[in-house]
């Protein structure tokens, strides 16, 4: 009895059931992605290296040819791009790809430890091809 009472404490209390099920997300983190046309289909883009404590580790998911702004399936186009720090922001250029309709950007700033806590995610405006 004894050992079945500690088993299930041990349940209730591991770190997968504090485990993030929905990422930190909104207009508020998406309004921190700005991007900036520089020339036909090429784009530049700036958002704070970090939010609320959580640092963006130098990736950005670019989503291509999707119906509208949001989470995308593993297997729909996208590529990784890098950004670089400049001043406490991350800065960097994109362009969309000729066989592609459109773009927007992925912005995650993951939490400190793999445990127990959400990244924030935002979202850039979408771009459309010309």
């Amino acid at each position: 009895m004894t050992m079945r009472f500690i088993t299930l404490l041990f349940l209730f209390f591991s770190a997968n059931v504090f485990a993030c099920f929905a990422p930190i997300q909104g207009e508020k983190y998406d309004a921190l992605v700005e991007i900036t046309k520089i020339g036909k289909n090429h784009y530049s883009y700036e958002f704070p290296s970090e939010v609320n404590g959580y640092k963006n580790d130098g990736t950005v998911i670019l989503a291509l040819s999707q119906k509208e702004r949001g989470s995308i399936m593993a297997d729909s186009p996208h590529q990784e791009i890098f950004p670089k720090e400049v001043n406490g922001k991350m800065k960097g250029e994109f362009t969309i790809p000729a066989n592609e309709e459109n773009g927007f950007l992925i912005v995650s700033w993951p939490p400190k430890e793999e445990c127990c806590m959400c990244a924030i995610l935002g979202f850039s405006k979408l771009v459309n091809r010309e």
